[in-house]
C-alpha cells in the first residue's frame, strides 16, 4: 500500500489496522502532532467525502493507495469559513427563488453547521450572532422571505470577514489598526457625550470601536507569536477587560476616563507599533 501526503510518499508502518477508518484514525493523530489536519482524502484514486462514513469500512486488503491533503490549522479554518460562507450564499438564493427542495436540504445541513459556527465566529464568552440566527430560523428555512434572505446575506458577509482575518491576518490587523487610530481622535468627544447625557450617541461609537478592536485581536491571534504580537494582545486585553467592567457597571465617568486616557493613546500608537511580519501565507 502506498500512502502519500500532499503528493509525497511517506513511510508509515501499519500495525493492527483492519480498514480505512483505522488507517485514517492513526494518520490523523500522527498529523496532529505536527499541527496539521486532513483536508482531503483519496482512496484508490477516488475522492472520499470526509463528512461521510461509508468509506471507513473499506477493508485494508482492498486498498492500494491512500492520498491525503494535509492542511495547517489556519488553512483548515479558512476552508471551513469558505464552506460556511458559501452555505449562506446558497441559502439566500434558495430563499429568493422559493426553491423548497433546496431549502429542505440546506436546513438539514444547518444542523451540522450550527455545531461549528461558534468556533468559526469566535465571538468570545458573550455570543450574539448565533443566538440571533437560531431565533430567526427556529421554524426552518422559508422561501420568499426578505427578512430571512437578508439574514443569510449578513451571515455570508460576517463569515467572509472572518475568512479575511484568518487568511491574511497581517494585512487585516494593519487595516484595523489604521481604522482604530482614526477613531481614537474622536474619543475625547465620546467622553464629553457620556457626561452630557448623550449616552446613545456615545454608545454607538463605543460599540463600533469594540467591533473593530475584536477584528484586530482576532487577526493578531493568527500571527506568529512574536514578542510584539503578544505584548499588544496582552495590553489591549487588559484595557478591554477594564472597559467591559465599566460598561457592566454603567460607570460613565470611568468609561470616559478609560477611553480618553487609556485607550486613545494606545490606539493612536498602534499602526507604528506593529513591528512584526509574516502570517499572510
Amino acid at each position: 500500500m502506498t500512502i502519500s501526503i500532499n503528493d509525497e510518499n511517506i513511510n508509515y508502518t501499519l500495525e493492527d489496522e483492519h480498514d480505512a477508518g483505522d488507517i485514517l484514525k492513526g494518520l490523523t493523530s500522527w498529523l496532529e502532532e505536527s499541527g496539521l489536519l486532513i483536508g482531503g482524502l483519496e482512496i484508490n484514486h477516488e475522492s472520499m467525502p470526509l463528512n461521510e462514513t461509508e468509506w471507513k469500512s473499506i477493508p485494508i486488503e482492498s486498498i492500494d493507495n491512500i492520498s491525503i491533503e494535509a492542511l495547517s490549522l489556519r488553512e483548515g479554518r479558512v476552508r471551513q469559513l469558505e464552506t460556511a460562507r458559501d452555505f449562506f450564499i446558497l441559502l439566500e438564493t434558495a430563499i429568493k427563488t422559493g426553491d423548497e427542495e433546496s431549502l429542505k436540504e440546506l436546513y438539514e445541513g444547518f444542523r451540522d453547521l450550527k455545531g461549528i459556527l461558534p468556533h468559526l465566529l469566535n465571538e468570545g464568552p458573550h455570543p450574539t450572532i448565533l443566538p440571533h440566527l437560531e431565533k430567526v430560523f427556529e421554524k426552518g428555512f422559508k422561501g420568499t422571505s426578505s427578512v430571512s434572505a437578508a439574514e443569510a446575506v449578513q451571515m455570508a458577509s460576517v463569515l467572509e470577514s472572518r475568512r479575511r482575518e484568518t487568511a491574511s491576518p497581517e494585512s487585516e490587523a494593519r487595516s484595523s489598526a489604521k481604522t482604530l487610530a482614526e477613531m481614537a481622535e474622536s474619543l475625547d468627544d465620546v467622553a464629553v457625550q457620556l457626561q452630557t447625557g448623550q449616552d446613545k450617541t456615545a454608545m454607538e461609537t463605543i460599540i463600533r470601536l469594540t467591533e473593530i478592536l475584536q477584528m484586530f485581536m482576532r487577526s493578531l491571534s493568527w500571527l506568529d507569536g512574536s514578542d510584539s504580537v503578544e505584548e499588544i494582545m496582552n495590553d489591549m486585553n487588559r484595557v478591554l477587560s477594564e472597559l467591559e467592567e465599566a460598561l457592566k457597571e454603567g460607570d460613565t465617568v470611568l468609561i470616559g476616563d478609560l477611553l480618553e486616557y487609556e485607550i486613545k493613546p494606545r490606539l493612536i500608537k498602534l499602526p507604528s507599533g506593529m513591528n512584526f511580519s509574516g502570517g499572510n501565507g
